[in-house]
């Protein structure tokens, strides 16, 4: 039976297999705005809303965001970023999940650093699986 805990848990495991090939072990479920190893990959569930409900009030259905930033700098700092943003959304299309935001780039105070965003969502319903 899927669980909040763990839908976040395969959709981490799933997508953190994938870019780490690019990061190494710089990716977290962190939402920080302090990053201190570069290139960096986070994903941070947003919110996880019911997508439908029974007339006794039981969830049919949920409706996970997920927000996924990844940090690059250096030479390439901007291709470097597409290329993991790549690596990053193959792996949530393999969930089901649908890029519904991005990939953003996000102006940082440092310049030097490029900032990707992308949002996903997925409805997930009673039976279903990751």
């Amino acid at each position: 039976m899927l669980t909040v805990k763990t839908i976040v848990e395969n959709t981490f495991a799933v997508w953190g297999e994938a870019v780490s090939k690019e990061v190494g072990d710089n990716y977290s479920m962190e939402n920080s705005a302090v990053v201190s190893k570069l290139p960096y990959a986070s994903m941070y569930f947003m919110s996880t809303v019911g997508a439908g409900y029974d007339l006794s009030g039981s969830e049919m259905g949920i409706n996970p965001s997920i927000q996924i930033d990844i940090y690059t700098n250096g030479q390439r700092a901007l291709t470097k970023a597409y290329e993991i943003d790549e690596i990053s959304h193959a792996a949530m299309l393999s969930m089901g999940y649908q890029r519904t935001q991005g990939a953003e780039l996000i102006q940082n105070i440092d310049p030097s650093i490029k900032r990707l965003t992308s949002r996903y969502q997925r409805v997930i319903g009673y039976g279903d699986n990751l």
